[in-house]
């Protein structure tokens, strides 16, 4: 079975779940740090997320620097580069079905918004951190997928008649 797991790139996945890991602290942070701080994180985010008050956790009265779906986007891309060590050998599946997977993951979030929206039901901090976080899971599997996979390197762009193990600039092989 050992042959069926395809190899990772460990620096690169770790750099991604270090990043998503980091992604994750900051949108955290706010409760535990001092004002001056706490004011830059939450305009850091601002452009991504609407920060309305009413929608975000809160620690000790401070609000987090995300609303519920958006901490639990967050939650999810720091999961799925995890995720990524248990459905890395179905790597060519995931990158055939990548934008249908993304776009599944896609239809909970919109329809517990839509049903908000439209008055049919009230959506609750649980809804929506577990639709944002099967999104954010979703999306931090495929970051993984890009970073760790060495299938997912860029392929060498060299001109016509250049070897690819030959000194290009001399145009001439070892």
């Amino acid at each position: 079975m050992a042959g069926m797991v395809p190899d990772i790139r460990w620096r690169s996945w770790a750099l991604g779940a270090g990043l998503m890991g980091v992604l994750l602290l900051l949108a955290t942070l706010p409760p535990f740090v001092d004002l001056p701080l706490r004011v830059l994180v939450m305009h850091a985010f601002a452009p991504v997320c609407h920060q309305i008050a009413e929608r975000s956790f809160h620690v000790d009265g401070t609000a987090l620097a995300v609303c519920h779906r958006c901490y639990g986007i967050y939650w999810g891309l720091f999961v799925g580069p995890v995720a990524y060590l248990w459905v890395c050998r179905w790597e060519a599946r995931l990158w055939a079905h990548s934008k249908l997977l993304v776009a599944l993951s896609l239809i909970p979030l919109g329809m517990d918004w839509t049903v908000g929206a439209l008055g049919v039901w009230d959506n609750t901090p649980l809804s929506r951190v577990v639709t944002g976080g099967i999104f954010g899971l979703m999306a931090g599997l495929f970051v993984a997928l890009a970073l760790s996979s060495p299938t997912s390197e860029p392929k060498a762009q060299r001109a016509p008649g250049v070897a690819a193990t030959g000194n290009q600039f001399a145009g001439h092989e070892p």
